[in-house]
């Protein structure tokens, strides 16, 4: 089972959730600033969170837009 981690949109307006880990991938969706992400840390990769939106919408940002709670402050 991967690790359920919470993330919190940063230092952007609107971030995009892209259909494949990278920065070419098709947008399906977007997220506003201060927005919870889920992240599932096992299927992340070194440039990019694999997360699932609050509406539901599963797919990849940039790391560098998300800054994730510490473990003590999960849900």
């Amino acid at each position: 089972m991967n690790t359920v981690t919470i993330g919190i949109v940063t230092d952007c307006l609107s971030l995009s959730i892209r259909e494949e880990p990278d920065s070419d991938g098709k947008v399906i969706g977007t997220v506003d600033a201060l927005s919870e992400l889920m992240i599932d840390e096992g299927a992340s990769n070194e440039d990019f969170y694999k997360v699932c939106t609050e509406a539901g919408v599963e797919g990849f940002c940039s790391k560098r837009y998300v800054a994730v709670r510490p473990k003590g402050r999960q849900r």
